[in-house]
């Protein structure tokens, strides 16, 4: 696509009727900026009377310079006509180096990933993104920095470790076992890639956070959650959208409780019977499950005027700290430095890395072909028609 002409490849009729929503659109934003504009002044006293609203530099701890990374997962899918091919990809990116004396040395490599391919089946996405949400959380448990962020929600990964374990009956058994077996390094520089007795293992460090030395902080770019504005009376609003308008720099809201209850589950009904499920993995799972349901905090913050308001999530363990909550804010301030990036810097260098993993599955395939062809001694045509790819899709 053009980017000087983004409606180039539409009719001229359909973008002539987008465009004439332009004005509805502006009048429905300002309407609502607005809205909230006007009662900033009364959110704020509210959410200071609550005692919801505080600034982290009167927390009673020194600067600690703490060190940090960010870790991102993907997976991309090229649907040919025959087979498909799937890949999947985790990094690790170490943060910017705080001023302090302290280094860290995380030797390379760090990232993970695994690429296949697979007859059509509806379910393949489900394991890839099972896997890509196992690889990050083993990376994340690895990461020796005092300060790791986690990209997304600290539940999320459960709802993509039990859609996987769901369809483990379904999809081919090769993705199946590098779900639960994990598969051999390649050779000695690369990381044992995790089992899914490691990916649990790493799960429930990361919601436990016992080591005061380290902290697990999973940080969402989009979110729905809208748990304080109702309790502004503000129903219509999610959180991070209202709070960018409220916060200043250096204010936090929070610890906020997020209890869900029962809800949350991770099914091993469909794991093969062949695959060893000891008790203590299942009680470990159990642990894992019950503290992502009653010991996740949330806490919002802004590092700087220049920054939006991030959302954090964090074990209690964290919230309750008031040592560990300060290195964390300051971890944030010193990663949210540029005016261009919305998120910490490891993070939004991860992601950036991550997502270009659907760029370069084409380029795989097309450098296929020419292997093949270069052997082929039949007819070449039905080759090109069977990797003939229909579309690219991942997450």
């Amino acid at each position: 696509m053009n980017e000087e002409n983004p409606f180039e490849e539409l009719p001229e009729g359909l973008v002539e009727e987008m465009l004439s929503n332009t004005k509805t659109v502006s009048s429905n934003l300002h309407s609502r900026f607005k809205d909230i504009v006007e009662r900033k002044g009364e959110i704020r006293k509210s959410l200071e009377s609550s005692g919801d609203l505080r600034n982290y530099s009167e927390i009673d701890s020194a600067r600690t310079y703490p060190t940090s990374a960010g870790i991102d997962g993907s997976y991309t899918m090229e649907r040919m006509l025959s087979m498909d091919l799937a890949c999947v990809a985790a990094v690790a990116v170490e943060g910017l180096t705080p001023p302090g004396p302290e280094k860290r040395n995380w030797p390379k490599p760090r990232y993970f990933s695994h690429i296949e391919v697979i007859r059509h089946n509806e379910d393949t996405s489900q394991v890839l993104r099972g896997i890509s949400a196992g690889l990050e959380l083993y990376l994340t448990a690895k990461a020796p920095h005092d300060v790791v962020f986690l990209d997304g929600s600290l539940k999320t990964p459960l709802i993509f470790l039990n859609n996987a374990t769901e369809k483990m009956g379904t999809v081919p058994q090769t993705l199946a076992n590098v779900f639960l077996n994990g598969k051999e390094a390649k050779n000695e520089d690369n990381l044992m890639f995790p089992d899914f007795k490691d990916v649990i293992s790493a799960y429930d460090e990361i919601i436990k956070s016992e080591r005061s030395d380290k902290i697990y902080a999973a940080i969402p770019k989009y979110t729905t959650k809208n748990e304080l504005s109702i309790k502004l009376g503000l129903d219509d609003y999610e959180d991070r959208g209202l709070l960018n308008f409220i916060l200043k720099s250096g204010e936090y809201i929070g610890p906020l409780d997020s209890s869900t209850g029962s809800g949350l589950h991770l099914n091993l009904d469909h794991i093969p019977e062949s695959y060893d499920l000891p008790e203590s993995l299942i009680k470990k799972i159990k642990s894992t499950v019950e503290k992502l349901s009653s010991d996740v905090s949330i806490l919002y913050c802004r590092p700087s005027n220049f920054s939006p308001v991030f959302r954090i999530e964090v074990s209690k363990a964290v919230s309750s700290n008031k040592y560990r909550l300060r290195s964390l804010f300051e971890a944030i301030e010193i990663q949210s430095t540029s005016l261009s990036i919305m998120e910490p810097y490891p993070l939004y260098l991860a992601d950036r890395m991550v997502k270009h993993l659907s760029t370069a599955i084409p380029a795989i395939r097309k450098s296929a072909f020419q292997d093949i062809s270069e052997n082929w001694s039949g007819d070449i045509s039905e080759v090109y028609m069977g990797m003939h790819a229909y579309r690219t899709e991942g997450g």
